[in-house]
């Protein structure tokens, strides 16, 4: 079994085993804190920024991403973060390494899912992933 194929299968054990459990955020003892006509700003990400710092801060926006979620404290600015980094990133990897970005993807997808539904527990398994597929893709690990 060569180690792309362990690593693949290794994703998959903890994807299976970590999605066990429930999560609740109980309403009651958040508050929501936002001034009439605030808007968010996303700062554009250059079309030729190197991968390995797009995906760095990607990673860097999701470390804190449950967190954000529990706090109401600026989820859906890191989520439009995320998003704009990841509209750069996806061409790149899909046009070098189609293998590579089933990985890359379900990780942004529990970002987005958790900040959608407020679910903290998907972004921080995302984080896990992203960690894990950042380094195997990268070198780093």
């Amino acid at each position: 079994m060569n180690a792309g194929a362990a690593g693949v299968l290794a994703l998959a054990a903890v994807l299976t085993l970590g999605a066990c459990g429930t999560t609740f955020v109980d309403e009651t003892i958040i508050t929501e804190d936002t001034a009439p006509g605030a808007t968010t700003t996303t700062m554009p990400v250059e079309a030729d920024a190197p991968l390995d710092e797009v995906m760095g801060e990607i990673e860097t926006l999701m470390l804190d991403l449950d967190q954000r979620i529990i706090d109401r404290d600026g989820e859906v600015a890191a989520l439009a973060r995320i998003n704009a980094l990841w509209a750069v990133a996806e061409p790149q990897i899909r046009s070098n390494d189609p293998g590579d970005l089933f990985n890359f993807e379900q990780a942004i997808e529990l970002a987005r899912t958790g900040v959608e539904r407020r679910r903290p527990a998907d972004p921080s398994k995302g984080y896990k992933i992203l960690v894990d597929v950042n380094d195997a893709y990268f070198g780093t690990g």
